[in-house]
């Protein structure tokens, strides 16, 4: 074979061989899952990590974070890792403002390697509420919020300007989170809507139910039916007692 010929091949293995050859660098997350109550989440809360991952090409690096606050505790959700459907952006969220519970969520797409390195949430949380803050002489609320189910939620006075008692359950999914957090209180939102609506956090999906609010509706429907016979009954009672009297009057 020819230098000319050897020359060529080289020339088209560096064209067409070279790209295979340069493999991509690897891009790497932080990983981690968190579920706890707190009553200071500035401060308590430690959203650091030691696990990394390594992620697929195109993958985006999330961190990604849900609070809500009823009385003197807050939960708090959160997770980091890799995924791979998205766009680069930053998102914060008030679903339901003070007074009363507050919910608050965070999510963080970014496309550098190890960028999901948020450690606190000295920036993001956001408390509105004075510590001393007016209540009602009208308005108590059982209050708490719990991972699972509430073991105490005792009736506290409300602040002023709130609503109504909120009771509800929230199923949280996604992102390596599968837990149930009850949530009771005051809230200056009206109906089932401590999400506002807006039920995904990063790859945190959010299914909000409120059981008491629904048990409620039957009730008023049976006993309408219940009242329902009665009143027939006291309709064919005085039309007997009218026929009667026209009977005598005959």
């Amino acid at each position: 074979m020819g230098t000319g010929h050897v020359q060529s091949l080289l020339f088209l293995l560096l064209l067409f061989g070279a790209p295979s050859l340069a493999s991509e660098p690897d891009f790497y997350c932080h990983k981690g899952i968190w579920m706890s109550i707190v009553k200071d989440p500035k401060r308590m809360f430690n959203w650091t990590t030691d696990k990394v991952e390594t992620c697929d090409s195109g993958s985006f690096c999330q961190e990604s974070l849900l609070m809500i606050k009823s009385g003197a505790k807050t939960a708090i959700l959160a997770t980091k890792g890799c995924i791979s459907e998205g766009t680069q952006a930053i998102t914060y969220i008030q679903h339901s403002p003070p007074p009363g519970i507050i919910t608050v969520s965070y999510s963080s797409y970014c496309e550098e390697s190890l960028c999901n390195s948020k450690e606190n949430l000295l920036q993001l949380w956001r408390e509105e509420e004075p510590q001393a803050a007016s209540t009602s002489a009208h308005l108590y609320c059982p209050t708490c919020v719990a991972l699972g189910a509430c073991s105490n939620a005792p009736s506290l006075p409300c602040p002023n300007d709130t609503v109504q008692c909120y009771q509800g359950r929230l199923q949280i999914t996604g992102g390596g989170i599968n837990s149930l957090l009850e949530v009771k209180g005051c809230t200056s939102i009206t109906g089932c809507r401590l999400m506002s609506g807006i039920f995904t956090v990063g790859p945190i999906w959010v299914e909000e139910v409120c059981p008491y609010r629904s048990v409620l509706q039957p009730r008023k429907i049976e006993n309408r039916a219940a009242w329902l016979p009665v009143y027939i009954w006291r309709l064919e009672l005085a039309l007997l007692l009218l026929l009667q009297l026209v009977h005598c009057s005959w």
